[in-house]
């Protein structure tokens, strides 16, 4: 017969709470360790679970169906009970101790949520009301028989009849006595002890958090040890030691944005946390995985009706990496150091093949597959208000930038849309050349993702210091925007922010001292009931994709942020990183750092999670911020996870105590495990361990404000998703419907089926493209970050802009064809004086409208006369079939800009000019008529400037008469060629080398080498390349001056000198007079401001042709089609055009088409109207260089196509119109049919023409600077 304790039980503690399905759990071994904060608890059971069925939990905010519930839970029993506790799982649940037994056989839990305006005082601090915060304590009842009861006022009844003597919840704060309650009667002869469980202040509230079903994704965390066993010598006594090496969840790999198509931890499951059910697999790899075929179900996206989850399944193998294990792990007083061996790390990660997007019914649990090409990578999927899906994938087989000195460039990914069945599939991302990643349309319809920036400059904002050289080329990525087709990409944030001067605002409204985190790797984005944006910011690949959270309210579109003036101008030496930043911007958690480190200490008080038996020392690092409904008002309704733990491979041990164990610093591939391992057998603390979260309150002080929702110890679980209809969040149905860019204008010069569209710029005058803190010598964020005027230039310089088409890479090599990392074709030059006309503001007017090809690449460059470069940009850009682009100003991205209806461009007699129609018009100096350049024009769709064909002749036929053989002049040879061999490497008798690549000054004589104000003093920084040439900067290199016998940078000699720090610059030095030709130095300017290309590569033709395909249609047939094609730089080869009906087996019909247009539109006849929605139709076009492009449309697609535009307006007497320099010219092909000048918007920021949403649609990047321009759109009725 058992005898009952006697005396009282102080406390129960629970340190975790979760459904269970079953009526008891196996139980895992009991822990008879101490807790270092607690000594009295004993921890006697892992896990207890409580049987289904009636007598269970009912929460009364919540569900109150029966379910078992399952807690971790810790007895602090009277003194002097002391261990061993033994449990056995029965059906009735025992805890023995010292010949005395409690014997549970029901266990009722509630969960008392707190007043969401108050929060319990953490030590030394006093409440503070008005302030969220957790406060939640449990109820537990330990009854012998079902009919007993537990309640509380704040709970359901588990049972019929009965009641507690007292219903008093006991508070406690850390550092207090636990409340000592008395016990309840017996009752039925049998121990019934009435238990008050206090959930500490520092503890989540978990049940709280768990009333919003989410999906999300798990991958097993590695928690086996490592056997080592070797050899140590201590006080020259050598011994064989073995010992379990933990720690190796350190290397556990979660997807970021080097891991995006593969090398992470597998395989994963897909599944759904269901409050008051469990947790439910929705796509299972875990069990059903191999080695050699694995599985991890990525990258959820829930439906707007919350019906349908859309995720992509990543296939490959699974691999495991071998690692030396240095005898110091073994045992740290070691005294002979080297290895004990190799191990196999207990990791599994997968080498991926492959990724493909499925669909399942959320209440059918049903799994549908999406069409898929083997071996390609679909992934990331967003559902789009236009019925259609966005997602991210390699289809178009294109190598990433291959910045200039780096050695590798991978596979670069791009946004597609397509129908939910996979048909119509379109890229809506010709822009991004590099990589573009995880979309998510917010609610005013445009489209966020993160986008990889390393064109050009944008690679050598940091240099990680090596003067010169590139940053982390893999960290360079900001937050775009683009309409759901792809038009009007617009940067959202990060394209120009880097560290910052801004305080983070603490809870109370105070500022802290603590400055807002640097810009990294903005990624994984989320959009609250509020409107606020949400992001991660972490340090590529080493992390986890954890690091901070941060939030902002996206600027008014067209806008980024801060202005110039405000701005703090006092910190961070010559440039700040604020310049842009959204005004409102907030940091989640200041302790939670996005530093390529191990996470900061753990604050006050000291905290630890479920399943887990000390407190944890790292505060941890945050990740995959997703939105739910909110719970109120105050409610920021987000979720988060939480990376317990250093969360790093790049281990770093000042949160360990002095002294520090040896091998926990650095980044080898064992020193992050053995940072945790190092804390002994008897600590549990994790490497990292990832779990889905709530924040309650913006913004969090602690980890244990933190509201649990799925955390558990075997796995990491990430990537959430709120399963509820998008209405119970943002209280729309869903995001505003943003029509296609062929829909949302008209203009004569678009057609129905162009390949065409129109920018223009209502100034490039008013412009906020000057660094921030000036022109400086030695300045790489004036490129790399912010500011691209290429010198101090002045207003009477502008004459024109000029149109780069950036063709994209195709080989996944390192060689680079010139300093821009891509290959840089001339579209074409334009002028942009308007004689006699003023703006809005005052200024010269200097507005323009264009037509271009869609679908292709493009950046912008402000000239002068000559073809000289004042600015360029930095970022790709690109248009949509029959969009029309203007833009208020020429990156004005802090404030509004000028109504371009109101300039001279928006006129409806204006004459866009026309680019990429088989002629490339180039500017010939100034023509003396108003300050007008001349104009010739050259045959083809562009034009390349290269070494060897364009340059390496000037030298030949001008130069190497000085600069040649043995005794060059000033020791700088113009007659050492290119040769295969010469292509790569660091040639110093390679021409090219001495004047592109040289850095180092090694071809530069002693006495003429520049020196400088930091680093090497030979090494010369960015912008400059070489002594001879600055980057993209014609005008402020010395081989151009002395080409052209002048100084062009508007400095001279005199002005700064080897005392000016920063500002010392190159002197142009003697006199150096050439018969060089006014022809020849434009044709030197232009292939410097374009990248300085080189070798027989340089010239390929790498860009697909842009082929468009619509239709004529009536009613609801669609009678003929209308098939649009131009290509760039090679031009369209007519005769390979194909346009037929896809037959039910996938093949082509009889082709209908004849030979296409080689810059503009064919009609398609049709022998009778397509009235069949389903049926589809294909076109295939290809250019002189045999790159193909093929659309596939149905004909329920075709059906939305464009009606046709209206026609030009009346010319002028006899077909012309004036210009106000006395140009007389024709307006044959149709000028603009815009409004007048007396139209006027009343937001000037860039936008995409189209009907408004409330606030003007789009941000497009136009003028030319750094970043994409606002580009703003023309209201059409």
């Amino acid at each position: 017969m058992q005898s009952s304790v006697s005396g009282i039980v102080r406390e129960v503690r629970a340190w975790g709470v979760k459904r269970c399905d079953k009526p008891l759990c196996t139980n895992e071994s009991p822990s008879q360790q101490s807790s270092p904060s607690h000594a009295s608890t004993r921890k006697v059971a892992s896990w207890v679970c409580v049987p289904p069925g009636p007598g269970c939990v009912g929460m009364k905010s919540g569900n109150s169906s029966c379910s078992g519930i399952k807690a971790d839970i810790a007895l602090t029993l009277p003194s002097p009970t002391t261990p061993p506790f033994t449990l056995k799982q029965t059906e009735r649940v025992r805890a023995r101790t010292s010949g005395s037994a409690i014997t549970f056989t029901r266990i009722c839990v509630g969960t008392l949520q707190a007043d969401p305006r108050q929060r319990l005082a953490r030590p030394s601090t006093s409440a503070t009301p008005g302030r969220r915060g957790l406060r939640a304590s449990l109820h537990l009842v330990i009854a012998p028989t079902v009919g007993e009861v537990c309640r509380s006022p704040n709970f359901i009844r588990c049972a019929d009849g009965g009641s507690h003597a007292s219903d008093e919840i006991a508070r406690r704060t850390p550092g207090e006595e636990s409340r000592t309650m008395p016990a309840p009667p017996l009752r039925r002869a049998a121990l019934a002890s009435w238990l008050t469980l206090s959930w500490l202040a520092a503890g989540p509230s978990t049940a709280a958090a768990q009333n919003v079903p989410l999906v999300y994704v798990r991958c097993p965390r590695t928690v086996e040890t490592i056997e080592v066993t070797g050899e140590v010598t201590v006080g020259g006594t050598t011994s064989t030691v073995t010992r379990p090496i933990r720690g190796w969840d350190a290397y556990d790999v979660l997807p970021d944005v080097v891991n995006f198509y593969g090398d992470f931890t597998g395989p994963c499951d897909l599944m759904l946390h269901e409050p008051g059910v469990g947790e439910r697999v929705l796509y299972d790899c875990t069990s059903t995985s191999s080695d050699d075929a694995a599985c991890a179900a990525m990258d959820p996206a829930v439906s707007f009706d919350g019906r349908t989850i859309a995720f992509a399944v990543f296939r490959g193998t699974l691999r495991q990496e071998t690692v030396s294990i240095p005898r110091r792990m073994l045992e740290p007083r070691d005294e002979v150091g080297g290895y004990v061996g190799d191990y196999t790390r207990p990791n599994r990660i997968m080498r991926t093949t492959e990724a493909q997007l499925h669909l399942l019914d959320v209440a059918t649990g049903t799994t549908t597959p999406l069409p898929h090409t083997p071996g390609t990578f679909d992934a990331g999927p967003a559902f789009l208000s236009d019925g259609r899906i966005a997602f991210t994938s390699d289809r178009s087989r294109i190598s990433s930038t291959r910045v200039m000195g780096a050695t590798v460039n991978g596979l670069s990914s791009q946004i597609w849309t397509m129908d939910v069945d996979g048909r119509n599939v379109d890229l809506a991302s010709h822009h991004a050349l590099a990589s573009d990643q995880h979309p998510l349309q917010l609610v005013d319809g445009r489209v966020a993702f993160s986008s990889w920036q390393i064109f050009g400059a944008r690679a050598f904002s940091s240099d990680n210091g090596s003067v010169g050289g590139f940053g982390t080329i893999s960290n360079k990525f900001a937050l775009f925007v683009q309409n759901p087709d792809g038009a009007n990409p617009f940067a959202l944030y990060g394209q120009h922010t880097g560290r910052s001067a801004l305080p983070h605002i603490r809870q109370d409204g105070s500022e802290s001292s603590i400055h807002l985190p640097a810009t990294i790797v903005p990624h994984f984005i989320a959009q609250t009931h509020d409107g606020r944006v949400w992001s991660a910011d972490y340090y590529r690949g080493n992390n986890n994709a954890l690091g901070a959270v941060f939030g902002f309210t996206p600027e008014p579109e067209g806008r980024e942020g801060l202005g110039y003036d405000e701005v703090p101008s006092d910190w961070d030496g010559p440039q700040s990183g604020d310049l842009f930043r959204p005004r409102d911007q907030v940091t989640l958690a200041l302790w939670a750092i996005n530093q390529d480190l191990s996470a900061r200490a753990m604050p006050e008080p000291a905290y630890r999670t479920p399943g887990y038996d000390t407190d944890f020392i790292w505060a941890g690092k945050l990740g995959h911020p997703t939105a739910v409904p909110p719970r109120d008002e105050n409610d920021p309704g987000l979720v988060v996870v939480w990376g317990k733990g250093p969360c790093s491979t790049v281990a770093h041990n000042i949160a360990l105590p002095e002294p520090r164990p040896p091998i926990t610093s650095g980044s080898s591939p064992v020193v992050a495990a053995n940072l945790v391992n190092s804390l002994g057998p008897d600590n549990d603390n994790p490497a990292c361990d990832t779990g889905i979260y709530r924040a309650p309150i913006t913004p969090l002080d602690h980890p244990n404000e933190l509201e649990r929702i799925v955390d558990e110890v075997e796995w990491h679980e990430f990537q959430a998703r709120a399963v509820v209809p998008y209405r119970d969040i943002f209280g729309v149905d869903q995001p505003a419907d943003v029509p296609r860019a062929d829909r949302a204008s008209s203009h004569s010069m678009l057609e129905v089926g162009t390949p065409f569209s129109l920018i223009g710029a209502a100034s490039m005058l008013f412009r906020e493209t000057r660094p921030f803190h000036g022109y400086h010598f030695e300045g790489k964020s004036q490129f790399g970050r912010q500011g691209t005027d290429t010198f101090e230039w002045q207003d009477e310089d502008l004459c024109g802009v000029r149109f780069l088409t950036i063709q994209p890479n195709r080989e996944g090599s390192g060689r680079t064809y010139d300093v821009t990392g891509e290959r840089v074709v001339v579209l074409g030059e334009v002028p942009v004086r308007n004689p006699g006309v003023t703006d809005g503001r005052g200024q010269p007017d200097t507005s323009f409208l264009l037509r271009m090809p869609a679908n292709a690449p493009y950046m912008m460059q402000a000239i002068d006369c000559d073809g000289r470069t004042l600015n360029t940009d930095q970022t790709w850009q690109s248009t949509r079939p029959g969009e029309t682009k203007t833009c208020g100003g020429c990156h004005v991205h802090s404030q509004e800009g000028l109504p371009f209806e109101s300039s001279f461009a928006g006129r409806p007699d204006y004459v866009p000019a026309r680019l990429g129609e088989g002629t490339t018009p180039l500017f010939a100096g100034e023509s003396g008529t108003a300050g007008m350049p001349d104009v010739t024009e050259r045959e083809g769709f562009g034009v390349s400037f290269t070494y060897e064909n364009d340059v390496a002749p000037i030298f030949e036929r001008r130069c190497v008469s000085c600069h040649g053989g043995a005794g060059a002049a000033a020791g700088l040879r113009l007659d050492q060629n290119t040769t295969p061999e010469r292509l790569s490497g660091r040639m110093t008798d390679w021409s090219y080398y001495c004047l592109v690549r040289d850095r180092y000054q090694d071809c530069v004589p002693d006495p003429l080498q520049h020196r400088m104000s930091r680093g090497s003093p030979t090494t010369l920084a960015r912008p400059q390349l070489t002594r001879y040439i600055r980057f993209m900067s014609s005008r402020a290199s010395l081989l151009y001056w002395k080409a052209a016998n002048a100084r062009t940078d508007r400095r001279s000699d005199a002005d700064f000198g080897p005392d000016d720090g920063y500002d010392h610059d190159i002197d142009f030095g003697a006199d150096h007079p050439t018969d060089i030709t006014p022809e020849e130095l434009r044709t030197l300017a232009r292939w410097i401001d374009t990248g300085c290309a080189v070798g027989p590569g340089a010239t390929a033709d790498t860009l697909y042709p842009t082929l468009h395909l619509a239709a004529e249609t009536e009613g609801d047939a669609v009678t003929a089609l209308r098939v649009g094609t131009v290509d760039l730089p090679s031009g369209i080869d007519p005769s390979t055009l194909v346009v037929c009906m896809v037959q039910p087996d996938g093949a082509c019909g009889p082709d209908l088409s004849g030979d296409a247009a080689e810059a503009g539109v064919v009609t398609v006849s049709l022998a009778s109207p397509l009235t069949d929605r389903d049926a589809e139709v294909r076109a295939e076009v290809a250019d002189r260089a045999g790159n193909v492009t093929r659309v596939q449309r149905t004909v329920g697609y075709l059906l939305s196509s464009p009606p046709p535009p209206p026609p030009p307006p009346p010319a002028g007497d006899g077909g012309t119109t004036t210009l106000p320099d006395g140009r007389v010219v024709s307006v044959d092909g149709g000028p603009g049919s815009g409004p007048g000048p007396d139209v006027v918007v009343s937001d000037c920021a860039c936008r995409a023409g189209g009907p408004s949403r409330g606030a003007p649609m789009g941000l497009l990047l136009l003028c030319l600077a750094l970043a994409p321009i606002a580009l703003r759109s023309r209201r059409r009725s």
